[in-house]
């Protein structure tokens, strides 16, 4: 009787196993297939895990129209600080226009990406020539604390190596592109998180 009694249970314990490998199968399975076929990518810069939300801020374009946290929530955005009297500003506008141009085949991600550069230090003339390159570049400026704030916010240190952020819908911080990344390897990266959207973004961002 009692050899009998631990068949049985054995047996209840695989068919309970079993029953459990089931359901996380098809959970995986039911999840993956509401995600289709997002998935987290490899990317040459550095990818940040879950992504962050930026703290709201309130900022002004060369024409000195308000940009705010807002503007950031409502498309891609590929981010860059510096000053454009100096090589810091310049090479951060060409970094960006760059990349911009290395996704011209791409019109659906043109429409949805803009470029923001926050400037340093207030030069008006300047932002509003640099603004002229291309539709989609957007310089700003304002209160230097609060540049400093946002930059904080971001991790950015005054003598830190020109860094690039991709922040996606709803403004939350995605990724970094180093200096050393080039604008190939930058328009792939950005291509790479804009098609695996919902693995990265909040669903309600995604």
């Amino acid at each position: 009787m009692l050899l009998r009694n631990r068949h049985r249970l054995w047996i209840r314990l695989l068919m309970a196993l079993g029953a459990m490998s089931l359901f996380l199968f098809g959970y995986q399975w039911g999840n993956q297939r509401q995600q289709g076929d997002a998935e987290i990518p490899m990317i040459n810069g550095v990818l940040l895990q879950p992504p962050s939300d930026l703290p709201s801020f309130s900022l002004h374009d060369a024409l000195g129209q308000p940009f705010d946290h807002q503007q950031l929530a409502e498309q891609w955005t590929l981010l860059g600080f510096g000053d454009l009297a100096q090589a810091s500003g310049q090479r951060g506008v060409q970094r960006l226009i760059e990349v911009y141009n290395r996704i011209a085949d791409q019109n659906t991600l043109r429409k949805q990406l803009q470029l923001v550069l926050v400037t340093t230090t207030d030069q008006t003339l300047l932002a509003r020539r640099f603004a002229t390159l291309s539709p989609a570049l957007h310089i700003l400026g304002g209160d230097s604390d609060e540049i400093a704030r946002l930059q904080g916010a971001l991790g950015v240190s005054p003598d830190a190596p020109l860094t690039l952020f991709v922040l996606g819908p709803g403004g939350y911080l995605l990724a970094l592109f180093p200096d050393r990344e080039d604008g190939a390897a930058m328009a792939e990266d950005l291509k790479a998180l804009v098609a695996n959207a919902r693995a990265l973004l909040p669903p309600e961002n995604s």
